[in-house]
C-alpha cells in the first residue's frame, strides 16, 4: 500500500526538519519546501495528499499557497500552521478552504490526530467516489434502491446477473425491506422493460375474488360476472408478473399457478378456452416458505418452480451503514415536496435514529422522516420532531460507543449552553470557554452545532 504523501512548507528549516522526523516515524512519505514558490513547484510536479504550510512567509504567504494549491490540485488537503497570536488568520484560512490549522508551538499528538483525521476523511471521500462510479455503471432503474453496505452489494450483484435471464425469482425478506422496488428494477432493466409489469398482493384480496383477479373469468361464470374479464396473468403477457406475499396464496390457487408456470397456459374461470401466456414470474414473501412447505401449507413443487433464483433482502438492522444515507435521501425528497429548506438532522436526533432497530425497515424509516419534515420549524430536524419512542431510546450502544463519544456529547451540550448564554456571540463564547475563535469554529463544524 502506498504511503500517504505530505509536503511541509515553512521558511524555518528547523520546523520542516522536526515535522519531517515526526511524520516519517508515523509511516508517511514527507517532502520539504522552504518558501511558497518552491512549494507550488513541488505541487505541480508531484501528487500530495496533504500540504502543511506556514501562513507567514516572505513573498508568497500561506494564503497564496492555499489558493494556488486548490487550483493546481483540488483533491489535496491543506493544513495551515500559525503562531497562537495569529489564530484570526487561521479562521480566515478555513473559510477559504483549508482543511484544518495547527498552532505553534506544536503539540505532537495534535499533529498526529489532525493528519489521521484528514486522511480518514480523504479515504471515505475516495470510497464515495468509487461507489458513485459503480452506481453510474448500474442500470438506471437501480437508482431508487439506496445502499452501499456489503449486504446490499450482494443484492445488486445478483440483480445484475439475473436481469438478462428468463428465470423465475423469489425475493425474500422482512416487510418493508424494498422487495417490490427490486422486482420493478429487475423488470425495468431487462429485455421485457417495454412490456407490462403487473403486480398483485396475494394477501390483500379475498380468496373468492383472487382467482378471478389472477386468471380472469367469462361472463356468467358467477353471479356478479356481468362481462368477460381479462386476468392479471394474461395482462402480463410478454412482461413480468410480480406476486407479492406469495405465501398467502390459497392452496387451490397454488395448483392453478403451478400449472401456468409449467405449461404457460391458463383457463379463465367459467371458460373452456385455453390461453397461452409468456410471463416472467417474480414472487416475494416475508414468510418462511420452506417451513410452510414442511407444514403442508405451501406446495413444494410450486416453491421450487418459483425459487429458481432467490434474492434475500437484508433488514435495516443488518445494514446499519446504510441508515444515515437513506435518511438523508428521504429528507431531501420530503423537504423539496414541503417547500422547506431543511438542511440536516442534528446530532441528538441522528444518534437516536441510528440506535433504533427499525422493525418496519425502510417503510418505517421513510414514514419517520416524512413526519419529521412536516413537524420541524427550522432548518435542522431535532429530537423533538421525532416520535416519543425516539426520545426515550438508550443510545449508548450506537456504533462504536466510546469515551470519545461521551466527551463529544458533553462538549456539544456545554458549547450550546454557552452560546445560548452569550446570545449566539461567537467571540464572547470563545472567550468564556477559554479557547480562541478558530478553535470554536472548528468545534462547531466537528460537533455539528448550528450557531
Amino acid at each position: 500500500m502506498q504511503k500517504p504523501n505530505i509536503l511541509v512548507v515553512d521558511d524555518e528549516k528547523d520546523i520542516c526538519m522536526a515535522l519531517n522526523i515526526l511524520l516519517t516515524k508515523e509511516g508517511y512519505s514527507v517532502k520539504e519546501a522552504y518558501n511558497g514558490e518552491q512549494a507550488l513547484e513541488r505541487i505541480r510536479q508531484e501528487n500530495f495528499d496533504i500540504v502543511m504550510t506556514d501562513i507567514k512567509m516572505e513573498k508568497l504567504d500561506g494564503f497564496e499557497v492555499l489558493k494556488q494549491a486548490q487550483q493546481i490540485s483540488p483533491e489535496t488537503s491543506v493544513i495551515m500552521m500559525t503562531a497562537f497570536a495569529s489564530v484570526g488568520s487561521a479562521v480566515e484560512a478555513m473559510r477559504a478552504g483549508a482543511s484544518d490549522y495547527i498552532t505553534k508551538p506544536f503539540i505532537n499528538d495534535e499533529i498526529r490526530l489532525t493528519i489521521r483525521r484528514i486522511l480518514q476523511g480523504r479515504e471515505l471521500q475516495m470510497e464515495n467516489q468509487i461507489l458513485r462510479q459503480e452506481l453510474s455503471q448500474r442500470p438506471a432503474a437501480f437508482k431508487h434502491i439506496i445502499g452501499s453496505s456489503e449486504p446490499m452489494q450482494k443484492v445488486f450483484s445478483v440483480m445484475e446477473k439475473v436481469i438478462p435471464s428468463k428465470s423465475n425469482i423469489l425475493i425474500t425478506g422482512e416487510s418493508g425491506t424494498g422487495k417490490g422496488l427490486v422486482a420493478q428494477a429487475i423488470h425495468e432493466s431487462g429485455p421485457r422493460k417495454d412490456k407490462p409489469f403487473i403486480s398483485i398482493n396475494c394477501g390483500a384480496i379475498p380468496e373468492n375474488l383472487l382467482e378471478s383477479e389472477l386468471f380472469g373469468h367469462k361472463k356468467g361464470a358467477f353471479t356478479s360476472a356481468n362481462e368477460d374479464k381479462k386476468g392479471l396473468v394474461t395482462m402480463a403477457h410478454t412482461g413480468t408478473l410480480f406476486l407479492d406475499e406469495i405465501g398467502e396464496l390459497p392452496p387451490s390457487l397454488q395448483v392453478k399457478l403451478l400449472h401456468v408456470i409449467q405449461t404457460k397456459e391458463l383457463t379463465p374461470v367459467g371458460d373452456t378456452r385455453v390461453i397461452t401466456v409468456d410471463v416472467r414470474v417474480i414472487a416475494a414473501t416475508n414468510a418462511d416458505l420452506m417451513q410452510r412447505v414442511k407444514e403442508g401449507r405451501f406446495r413444494e413443487d410450486l416453491f421450487y418452480r418459483l425459487n429458481v433464483i432467490e434474492i434475500r433482502m437484508p433488514s435495516l438492522r443488518e445494514r446499519r451503514d446504510d441508515v444515515q444515507v437513506i435518511m438523508k435521501h428521504y429528507l431531501k425528497i420530503f423537504a423539496e415536496e414541503a417547500g422547506k429548506n431543511i438542511k440536516d438532522i442534528d446530532y441528538e436526533a441522528m444518534q437516536a435514529l441510528l440506535a433504533y432497530d427499525w422493525p418496519g425497515n425502510i417503510r418505517e424509516l421513510r414514514n419517520t422522516i416524512e413526519r419529521a419534515t412536516v413537524l420541524t420549524d427550522g432548518e435542522i430536524v431535532t429530537i423533538h420532531d421525532l416520535p416519543d419512542k425516539f426520545r426515550t431510546l438508550d443510545v449508548e450502544g450506537v456504533s462504536t460507543s466510546s469515551l470519545r463519544q461521551a466527551l463529544d456529547t458533553f462538549e456539544r451540550d456545554y458549547i450550546k449552553r454557552s452560546l445560548a448564554e452569550n446570545k449566539g456571540n461567537k467571540e464572547t463564547t470563545a472567550g468564556k470557554l477559554g479557547i480562541d475563535l478558530a478553535t470554536l469554529y472548528r468545534k462547531l463544524k466537528k460537533l455539528r452545532i448550528e450557531a
